[in-house]
């Protein structure tokens, strides 16, 4: 009986250290996961921007829309549990700015990947502005 016991404890250590070296210790070394995508409007004026996400099957999954005023940035959370299972393939980011402007932006997801948009964005080596500027950082 005091072996079984000892087998069971000894299994149990060896579960837990497997599932903090592959889930805490991420978070420790890197830090708490990035939103799932932040706005920032760098115009003078106010915006509503729609944020659409599909799958890879072109599926939709989520869809937001904010109102921004000028020099105002947003950020979008992570659901919890997808923080830990999303599933690694495609999603399409459909970006509409005031019903005029659509951008579209393919990326994976995962925690500490974050899109950036940015509204009215100036090219500071060639000075030139794009109404919606998209790229993914990466922690």
């Amino acid at each position: 009986m005091k072996t079984r016991n000892k087998i069971f404890i000894g299994v149990g250590i060896v579960a837990l250290l497997v599932v903090g070296f592959y889930v805490i210790f991420p978070f420790y070394l890197v830090g708490p996961p990035l939103p799932l995508y932040y706005i920032e409007n760098e115009d003078v004026n106010n915006h509503e921007v729609v944020v659409e996400i599909f799958d890879s099957h072109n599926k939709s999954i989520l869809k937001e829309t904010h109102k921004l005023s000028p020099k105002e940035s947003v950020e979008y959370p992570k659901p919890f549990l997808p923080k830990l299972t999303w599933p690694e393939e495609e999603y399409i980011f459909k970006i509409t700015l005031d019903s005029e402007v659509t951008e579209t932006y393919e990326t994976e997801i995962y925690p500490w990947l974050m899109v950036a948009i940015h509204l009215y964005h100036k090219d500071p080596a060639s000075g030139e502005v794009t109404p919606i500027d998209i790229w993914a950082a990466v922690v």
